[in-house]
């Protein structure tokens, strides 16, 4: 999944948008040293952000931050809309990629506390409670301890969830995540690349739905790229 993320990331040109949370470089904390260990917490996590089925014709990269207000109104709408019409209906599968920004304190450990629900399989359902209560802990001193809160209403195994955030178990993938988008030149959230056989489409704020359904309805409707020639013998 990895290599297939970077090279869809290298191929997006960034531009800025006015309904964007944006930054000069990648979150400070995405520099820190992550845990070396390689346990099963980590590819769990990793799967767990992707969702729609496998052979779905186009693939929506969504790459964003917690504690965005421009992402937290994209999740608001247009992502249940776009969930809906196309994750849901097998035409589309949705990645979540996080670039936690510099000037938002606790966008880091809000991926953390996500991608430790996802181990356990829920990273959608806490991706929207962290989006829904995101004027509660942005800034607050205790937002760790309302993640916590929401693992335990999702009824998480606590023990399991409270070890992998005391313990960075995800602390690495957050960090690939945002070095991935930061060296594709991708410095605003949200932003969204939507591949598909017939073309590549980028766009860059709170999108809204019909805008996003204009790209992705072109994208279905237009043929496959053709493949390149045999070379002759």
């Amino acid at each position: 999944m990895r290599s297939t993320i970077l090279a869809a990331l290298l191929l997006v040109t960034s531009g800025a948008a006015t309904s964007a949370c944006g930054q000069s470089r990648p979150a400070s904390q995405a520099a820190a040293a992550a845990p070396a260990e390689v346990d099963s917490v980590r590819p769990r996590a990793d799967r767990a952000r992707m969702k729609g089925e496998e052979g779905a014709p186009v693939t929506i990269i969504e790459i964003s931050d917690f504690q965005c207000p421009f992402c937290a109104e994209f999740a608001r709408t247009t992502y249940h809309q776009v969930d809906s019409a196309y994750v849901r209906t097998g035409r589309a599968r949705l990645l979540y990629i996080h670039l936690p920004l510099s000037n938002h304190g606790e966008a880091f450990r809000a991926a953390e506390a996500a991608m430790c629900a996802g181990a356990q399989g829920r990273f959608w359902p806490m991706h929207d409670r962290i989006f829904a209560a995101q004027r509660a802990w942005s800034g607050a001193p205790d937002a760790v301890q309302q993640f916590d809160r929401m693992a335990e209403a999702l009824q998480l195994d606590l023990p399991q969830y409270r070890d992998c955030m005391v313990n960075g178990r995800t602390a690495a993938l957050v960090v690939g995540d945002a070095v991935q988008a930061g060296g594709a030149g991708i410095t605003g959230t949200p932003s969204f690349i939507i591949n598909a056989p017939g073309g590549q489409r980028a766009l860059s704020g709170a999108v809204p739905f019909a805008e996003f359904a204009r790209e992705m309805d072109a994208l279905l409707a237009a043929p496959a790229a053709a493949a390149p020639p045999a070379e002759r013998p």
